[in-house]
């Protein structure tokens, strides 16, 4: 009965589509859910509310446009023939 509503938020989560990490901090700390989101949770920084960690993340360059070859160029690759 101890752990029955964390296997209910769990199923239910779940169930909805989602993924849940919960911490508990208390006179230990207690840590549940998918173990594949545990490497993306602060845990030292949210127990002792301490800043998030500064990321940089690389900038998105927009790719140009891919524009169409010109006749010139589709005759020299001899998919239009010459005349």
């Amino acid at each position: 009965m101890k752990r029955l509503h964390i296997k209910f938020i769990k199923w239910l989560s779940h169930k909805i589509g989602y993924k849940i990490v919960m911490i508990k901090i208390g006179p230990g700390l207690t840590i549940e859910g998918d173990k594949e989101l545990l490497r993306y949770v602060d845990i030292t920084g949210y127990s002792f509310k301490k800043e998030p960690l500064k990321r940089t993340f690389p900038k998105f360059i927009e790719p140009e446009p891919i524009k169409p070859l010109t006749p010139e160029q589709l005759k020299e690759l001899g998919i239009i023939p010459n005349n």
